[in-house]
């Protein structure tokens, strides 16, 4: 990933549309996410790939050290991810209890 030294967010931003038009699935534009439900199914090829893409990119858990399979991006950053993933109808995959309570963060 390009190093946009925490201040070059409109790189950062078209990174991430050309990142998600290129590896989220269009099966799953406007799905909600299945990590979020009670009932658990077994993920399609589709979401599946999905999940394994964001989380070799490290904006699964983006503000995750890179040591930690993180992106080590900051808030900032961080938030233009989750605004393009928004925009284009996508999904975090990456989530739940464990993401939110126990995992590491970078310090602003």
């Amino acid at each position: 990933m390009a190093d946009f030294g925490g201040g070059d967010l409109d790189a950062l931003r078209t990174e991430a549309k050309e990142w998600i038009a290129a590896n989220f699935p269009a099966s799953l534009k406007g799905r909600p996410n299945p990590m979020m439900r009670e009932e658990r199914s077994t993920p399609s090829p589709e979401q599946e790939a999905w999940r394994k893409a964001m989380g070799e990119k490290g904006w699964g858990v983006p503000t995750w050290p890179k040591a930690y399979g993180g992106g080590g991006l900051s808030g900032a950053e961080a938030r233009v991810i989750q605004q393009e993933l928004g925009r284009a109808g996508a999904y975090n995959p990456i989530g739940g209890m464990g993401v939110m309570m126990f995992g590491p963060t970078l310090l602003e």
